[in-house]
C-alpha cells in the first residue's frame, strides 16, 4: 500500500520558543485585565499560549511582549487543555508584523546545507562531484 503524502497546509513553520507575554483582555462587564502568559509555539501569524485563564474563541486581545515591549491586536482561535495545561492559540489580526522579529520561512521549504568542498551554502538536492568529468 502506498503511502499519499498530504501538501503542508501551513503558511509558515512554527518554532518552539518561550517568550513571556501579558494578554490585555475585556471582560464582560467592561473591565480590562492583564493575564500573565508565555508562548509555546509562535508563527508568523500567530502563537500557542501558555495561560491559566480561559479565553473565548474570537475574542480580540492584546498581546504584550515582555521582552520588547510592543503590543499586537489579536483574536482568540482555539482553545485546548491538556495533561492540566491551558493552551490558548492566537492570531494576529494584521499579519503583517514583525511581532517577534524572527523571519520564518515558508512551510514546506527545505534548508539551504553547507558544501563540504567549499563551506558555502548550496541548495538542498544539489549534487557535489568531486572528480572532474573530461
Amino acid at each position: 500500500m502506498q503511502r499519499t503524502r498530504y501538501p503542508e497546509r501551513r503558511r509558515t513553520t512554527r518554532l518552539s520558543l518561550q517568550i513571556p507575554l501579558t494578554v490585555r483582555c475585556r471582560l464582560p462587564e467592561g473591565e480590562t485585565i492583564d493575564l500573565r502568559a508565555s508562548t509555546y509555539v509562535v508563527s508568523a501569524y500567530g502563537a500557542l499560549v501558555l495561560m491559566d485563564t480561559p479565553l473565548i474563541p474570537g475574542q480580540n486581545v492584546r498581546v504584550i511582549n515582555q521582552m520588547t515591549s510592543e503590543s499586537a491586536e489579536c483574536f482568540v482561535t482555539s482553545l485546548r487543555e491538556k495533561r492540566e495545561r491551558r493552551f490558548v492559540g492566537i492570531g494576529f489580526a494584521n499579519p503583517n508584523i514583525d511581532f517577534w522579529h524572527i523571519v520564518f520561512p515558508r512551510s514546506g521549504t527545505r534548508q539551504a546545507v553547507r558544501s563540504s568542498l567549499t563551506g558555502g551554502l548550496v541548495p538542498p538536492g544539489f549534487r557535489q562531484d568531486n572528480s572532474s568529468q573530461f
